[in-house]
């Protein structure tokens, strides 16, 4: 299934399902997603699948589809990234960075680029989302734990993150872990190694990898994960971006006012973010 978190009209946002250009509501089912995830259990949702109301997908609003309790992201796990990347060292063994809960938005929601920031720029990532709780795990423990698979835009801000390497300050900026723009169950993506993902920037396109060019795949990474933390059901892990991001660009290439971010994951959809000013700061 490829689930959502949806309002229509106004309504308080509830649980759905893409289906084409539709959404069935499963309202009726009384779950959220994060609670879905947590039990694992999607036959309720089949059940009020059936005969569910439906709405056209241009009249929703489509909202981060969980609240992640912690998500962690993969730093320079594709050797094309690493490539591009002139400081780069490729690492023996898997990089983490932090997004807050407080950074996550959802497809279509504004993201402002704050008056501080000049180097705004975008990573598509491939993220798993968590099932089964995880801690100390075998790499053969992990798959059969991850629930699905949804995307993360990776926005930072480059002239922080690089300015004495204040990673967490430069990738948590309000609105800056937009997710979306579903949760694709794993029954649905049975491999993830070879997902097309894509970014573009008002129409053009600026990334163009694939995650069969991961440096560390999935078992490993989530399994040296759980070896420092406990994962829980609904945490997500990212697993880092293609070339092509805009700091390492000639010329550079920076998110401005104006600008429409659109990432994509062939199996996941296209989650859009649009870029504005930042509000007016009160005397």
């Amino acid at each position: 299934m490829r689930l959502v978190t949806f309002s229509a009209a106004g309504s308080q946002p509830r649980l759905g399902a893409l289906e084409g250009a539709t959404v069935l509501d499963l309202g009726a089912a009384g779950l959220s997603l994060d609670e879905v995830v947590l039990s694992g259990d999607l036959a309720p949702l089949r059940d009020a699948a059936r005969g569910a109301p439906r709405h056209p997908l241009a009249a929703v609003r489509l909202h981060a589809p969980l609240r992640p309790g912690k998500v962690l992201c993969s730093g320079i796990n594709y050797k094309a990234h690493a490539a591009e990347n002139p400081k780069a060292v490729m690492p023996t063994e898997p990089f983490f960075f932090a997004k807050l809960p407080s950074s996550v938005v959802g497809h279509d929601d504004p993201v402002a680029r704050p008056a501080r920031v000049s180097q705004m720029d975008y990573e598509v990532e491939f993220a798993a989302v968590i099932g089964k709780p995880l801690h100390h795990a075998a790499e053969a423990d992990v798959m059969p734990a991850i629930f699905g698979y949804t995307l993360l835009n990776d926005l930072s801000a480059r002239d922080v993150q690089f300015k004495d390497n204040q990673i967490t300050l430069g990738k948590n900026f309000a609105g800056y872990a937009p997710i979306g723009p579903c949760v694709v169950t794993a029954d649905e993506m049975p491999d993830p190694t070879n997902v097309r993902l894509r970014t573009r920037v008002n129409g053009r396109t600026l990334q163009d990898g694939n995650t069969s060019d991961w440096l560390f795949p999935l078992p490993r990474l989530i399994g040296f994960l759980s070896g420092v933390m406990p994962l829980l059901p609904g945490d997500i892990v990212t697993t880092g971006t293609p070339a092509g991001v805009g700091v390492f660009r000639d010329p550079q290439v920076f998110l401005q006012p104006g600008d429409v971010v659109e990432i994509e994951g062939v199996g996941i959809g296209v989650l859009r973010t649009p870029i504005v000013a930042p509000p007016p700061v009160a005397p």
